[in-house]
Order: structure tokens, then C-alpha cells, then sequence
């Protein structure tokens, strides 16, 4: 009666031990299944990213050069309005 005790016990072991052994691999299968997901969605943003990244470089450059633009013509106009200040005042004419 002992062994019979005994052969139902490590049966009952074994099944668990079976049943426990299929939900850790259907576990691991969902794990893969997500991480590929998430591994897609992480290029995704990646691929994005770099196309802002370029974006914004454009940007700045193009802003860079209106910038370098708008400082040689404010110091064209007051180059020009330095000559102005320079030259003697004429006296106005009375009618």
C-alpha cells in the first residue's frame, strides 16, 4: 500500500510538474512575441527620429544662412547711416 501511495504521489508530481513545464513555454512564446513588437515599434520610432533629426538640420542651416542675411544687411544700413551722420548739417533755407 505504501508504493501504491508512492506511485500515485509522483504521478500527481509529474503532471504538475508537466502542466507547469507547457505554461512556462507558452510563456516564453508570448514574451518572444511581444519583444518582436516591441523591437518593430522601437525601429519605427528609431526611423522617425532620424528623419527629424535630418529635418531639423535643414532648418537650422536654412536659418543659420536668413540669420547670416539679415546681419550683413543691418550692417550694410548702418555703414549707411554712419555716412550720413558724418557729413556736415547744411544750414536750411529760408524762403
Amino acid at each position: 500500500m505504501q508504493k501504491d501511495h508512492l506511485v500515485i504521489l509522483l504521478e500527481s508530481i509529474d503532471s504538475k510538474v508537466q502542466l507547469t513545464m507547457e505554461a512556462v513555454s507558452a510563456l516564453d512564446n508570448k514574451i518572444d512575441r511581444v519583444e518582436k513588437r516591441l523591437t518593430d515599434k522601437i525601429d519605427i520610432v528609431g526611423c522617425k527620429v532620424m528623419g527629424l533629426s535630418k529635418r531639423l538640420d535643414a532648418v537650422e542651416e536654412r536659418l543659420s544662412s536668413e540669420i547670416s542675411e539679415v546681419k550683413s544687411d543691418l550692417a550694410a544700413h548702418r555703414n549707411d547711416t554712419e555716412l550720413h551722420h558724418s557729413q556736415p548739417k547744411r544750414p536750411l533755407k529760408r524762403a
